[in-house]
């Protein structure tokens, strides 16, 4: 089931025209002290991970992208963040 939505999830994250970059100014960790949880990771190819965020509700942070994903190169130690 997980390997279904991940698949899912990838396919529209990644084919989605409409998707917007956020850049690759913040770090994963900047999302996770925003109030952003990890929904899951997953491995892309042997250097890159596919990190899938989550925020809960709340009436402070009503503007930021409820899901994000960030794809994460291990080698040079970058994220790639965009809201679908």
């Amino acid at each position: 089931m997980k390997k279904i939505l991940f698949i899912l999830v990838f396919l529209t994250l990644s084919s989605n025209s409409n998707s917007e970059s956020l850049g690759k100014n913040k770090t994963i960790n900047d999302y996770l002290d925003n109030g952003y949880q990890v929904q899951s990771i997953s491995i892309l190819d042997k250097d890159k991970l596919l990190y899938n965020l989550i925020m809960e509700k709340s009436e402070e942070k009503i503007f930021e992208p409820k899901i994000i994903g960030c794809i994460y190169n291990l080698n040079t130690q970058i994220s790639d963040c965009f809201k679908p």
